[in-house]
């Protein structure tokens, strides 16, 4: 050891055994001047056109001074490769000087800012430290929008952003286009998606003019339109999707609609029509052969669309379209909406469900009880390979529900059951959903003012989420479920309180019990929300 580190270290032994041995007790005590900073995180809504400002102003407190001229500010901000919050120093520069801090927000700014004050005492060096961060909220991206009736007015709400921060919009028409509604006739049904169309056929034939864009369509009793989410611009308004009704000079009676993973269902005053999911939104007749069947219920698995026959009781079925299955039926679509040809009737064929060779179905799908009504058909499991046609009987507490299979090595029908249901629950009116995210055979309930979780295998409906108990739920869905991740997880609750609407978030497990985590079942505007009676809601982003 060098002979100056020895010197060192003895002298340092001296000093501490020193200080331990001569306690003296005669301590001198320095009041110590102590700062705390509170700083509000502004939200602004991403500028379109135009910058925007933002002006931060914080709230000093001080324990031995008045006002704050023995003070030094210096606002840090963000660096644009580093994420707001950061606690790396490292990933903030020099940004403004003074108490208050004016940022601008540039048009068309999607991440948040993150920004960092250090306040100095002027008199020792003394410094605090505090981080904040102005959030920017996108337009429309993520959004719940909801469609509800206010005065007697069918409106587009939103609640635009996440729980750490939105804006609610009752009647987006007026407040972002200055237009009224674009749609008569009583609230039916929204849905939005954020691949509208077909990626694969984009990428391989998009020269022909196929797109795979967010779409959102809104339908109500007299007529339906796809509109741009972000923009809320009508692509395609009642006239250029039922085209045949409206050729003839007929009313729209819109009875149903429905957007699933390979195209959406329209009921019209009785018949029904499809539309694939090839980004054109033309419907064509459902047909078997030339009759048209009473359709009432449809869902989309991985590889196959099911269908309901109300009027024979019965099952039906389609493959969903391949790669070059978009040569025929879409291309045709595609060219209209490009050249505008007449709309000619190419009829969406099915057929009935029928047995593989192998294996043996576990119920008869073309003999349903003709007492029980099919209200929907559902898709969970591993990328939808799963399918539930569920059904009721009129003043019945027992849930009936068939399972189809899109394996190859299953029969079609794989299951029947039967699930008895709480004494509260009303089947006529009560709406299901399901997710890819969830394995098992599990479905998720709205009724009464409950979202329940209903275990097809165990015979279990256990309660996951209770409104106040004046409500009545009337709608729940996920994100997106058609993924496995927190979209698919993520579900939105509407409930009505009379003609009042609120909107709930409920973040699930993977079991499908309510996490415990902040924020599990988030109530938006704390229970003041601007919305009218909500019939549907959907999310979008992009």
């Amino acid at each position: 050891m060098k002979p100056q580190i020895i010197r060192f270290a003895l002298a340092c032994a001296v000093f501490v055994l020193a200080g331990c041995y001569e306690d003296k007790g005669n301590y001198d005590y320095h009041d110590v001047n102590g700062v705390k900073i509170e700083i509000d995180e502004p939200q602004v809504r991403m500028p379109k056109s135009d910058d925007a400002e933002v002006t931060l102003k914080p709230i000093i407190a001080q324990t031995m001074a008045m006002g704050d001229e023995n003070l030094d500010f210096q606002w840090l901000i963000i660096k644009e490769d580093a994420k707001a919050l950061s606690d790396n120093m490292n990933d903030y520069m020099p940004y403004a000087k003074g108490k208050e801090c004016k940022v601008t927000v540039k048009a068309g700014q999607t991440d948040n800012i993150g920004l960092l004050l250090v306040v100095t005492d002027k008199a020792n060096g003394t410094q605090w430290y505090k981080k904040t961060q102005v959030k920017i909220v996108k337009p429309f991206n993520p959004c719940w929008f909801v469609l509800h009736e206010k005065e007697g007015k069918t409106m587009l709400g939103a609640i635009e952003g996440a729980p750490d921060g939105y804006f609610v919009y009752a009647d987006v028409y007026k407040s972002e286009r200055n237009e009224p509604f674009p749609l008569q006739g009583k609230p039916l049904a929204l849905a939005a998606r954020k691949v509208y169309g077909s990626k694969e056929a984009t990428s391989v034939f998009g020269f022909l003019g196929f797109s795979a864009n967010p779409g959102m369509v809104i339908a109500t009793t007299k007529g339906v339109a796809l509109v741009t989410p972000s923009t809320l611009a009508v692509k395609y308004s009642t006239e250029k999707i039922l085209f045949e009704p409206t050729a003839d000079g007929k009313q729209i009676k819109l009875q149903t609609y429905k957007m699933d993973a390979h195209g959406e269902l329209l009921v019209n005053d009785g018949k029904a029509y499809f539309a694939h999911m090839d980004g054109t939104c033309v419907p064509y007749s459902v047909k078997e052969g030339d009759k048209y069947p009473t359709i009432s219920a449809y869902g989309a698995g991985q590889n196959v669309l099911y269908f309901y026959d109300s009027q024979n009781h019965r099952f039906l079925k389609r493959p969903a379209f391949g790669l070059s299955d978009f040569y025929g039926t879409p291309y045709k679509s595609v060219s209209m909406r490009r050249y505008g040809s007449a709309w000619v009737d190419r009829g969406v064929p099915v057929r009935p469900v029928g047995q593989r060779d192998t294996y043996v179905n576990a119920f008869n799908p073309d003999t349903i009880p003709a007492d029980l009504t099919i209200t929907d058909i559902v898709a969970g499991g591993a990328y939808g390979s799963q399918l539930y046609g569920i059904g009721y009987r009129t003043g019945s507490k027992q849930l009936t529900v068939y399972k189809f299979s899109c394996r190859d090595t299953e029969p079609h029908c794989v299951a029947q059951y039967t699930v008895n249901m709480p004494s509260e629950v009303d089947l006529s009116t009560a709406k299901f959903a399901a997710s890819y995210a969830f394995s098992a055979d599990l479905l998720f309930m709205a009724a009464a003012n409950k979202v329940y979780r209903v275990d097809l295998k165990r015979n279990k409906v256990v309660e996951v989420y209770a409104a106040p108990s004046d409500a009545q739920v009337v709608c729940a869905k996920f994100k997106n479920r058609e993924t496995a991740e927190i979209l698919g997880t993520t579900m939105g609750v509407a409930y009505n309180q009379g003609d009042k609407g609120m909107v709930v978030e409920l973040k699930l497990t993977a079991s499908g019990d309510l996490a415990h985590v902040s924020n599990a079942s988030f109530v938006y505007g704390n229970g003041s929300l601007p919305f009218g009676k909500i019939a549907d809601i959907t999310y979008s982003y992009e």
